[in-house]
């Protein structure tokens, strides 16, 4: 909101910026990428973060904020992984609880900011976010990608994790690719096993091309969602 404030001097411009405002300007001012990953509980979503974190080249420039109803444990597992771990214990997060992370933290000494949430049925709230990833895994069935079609529909990437399992759980990796392509077509779909620390390349090279081409190009965030889904 732009306010117009009169007084005895020239007018001045009062701007009330909003949380999700707030977090796009510190997040393009400091070339700082942030995702959001989100999925089914279950998905793998921690796991995947440490894998990541793990293979990472510089870990330390790389903030995690967790957000679930007891986020800590989850959070107590990525520390000493990440430069800055922090967590909110709620069931969605919101642009302000993300702002008040985010305000409290150098952005300066960051490459990259990783918001796992758990979700993707009900609309959520934007979070002033780069790119957000949809995490599905192999334990979950072939048919997530159908079930949370208007998340797919949304989302830069996709990651099916838990690609291990595959031959103890009964898992059509055709109709699984064939409704994510015909829910968004030409996503990035990533298949990994971070307990075998296997397929990370493909998503570890996708992260880092998105946050070199935000540290080049000083590009803008994406408007993924509109007002009706922000998954």
């Amino acid at each position: 909101m732009t306010e117009l404030i009169k007084n005895d001097s020239e007018p001045q411009l009062n701007l009330r910026l909003s949380p999700v405002a707030l977090i796009r300007t510190a997040l393009a001012k400091a070339n700082v990428l942030a995702v959001r990953l989100i999925g089914p509980p279950g998905a793998g979503k921690t796991q995947l973060l440490q894998e990541t974190l793990r293979h990472l080249p510089n870990g330390r420039r790389v903030a995690v904020i967790v957000v679930n109803p007891a986020a800590g444990r989850d959070a107590d597992r990525l520390h000493g992984a990440a430069g800055v771990v922090e967590h909110i214990d709620a069931p969605v997060p919101t642009a302000a609880a993300i702002w008040r992370v985010l305000s409290g933290i150098d952005l300066t000494n960051l490459d990259t900011v990783l918001i796992e949430c758990a979700g993707g049925l009900a609309p959520l709230p934007d979070l002033g976010q780069d790119a957000s990833v949809a995490i599905f895994s192999v334990s979950g069935g072939d048919d997530k990608a159908m079930e949370y079609s208007e998340l797919l529909r949304h989302v830069s990437a996709v990651v099916l994790t838990k690609i291990d399992l595959r031959t103890v759980v009964k898992f059509d990796s055709q109709i699984f690719r064939a409704d994510v392509d015909r829910i968004n077509s030409g996503v990035a779909l990533h298949e990994v096993s971070s307990l075998m620390s296997t397929g990370m390349f493909s998503w570890l090279n996708w992260l880092n091309e998105r946050q070199a081409a935000k540290r080049s190009r000083g590009q803008q965030p994406e408007q993924e969602f509109n007002e009706n889904f922000v998954g």
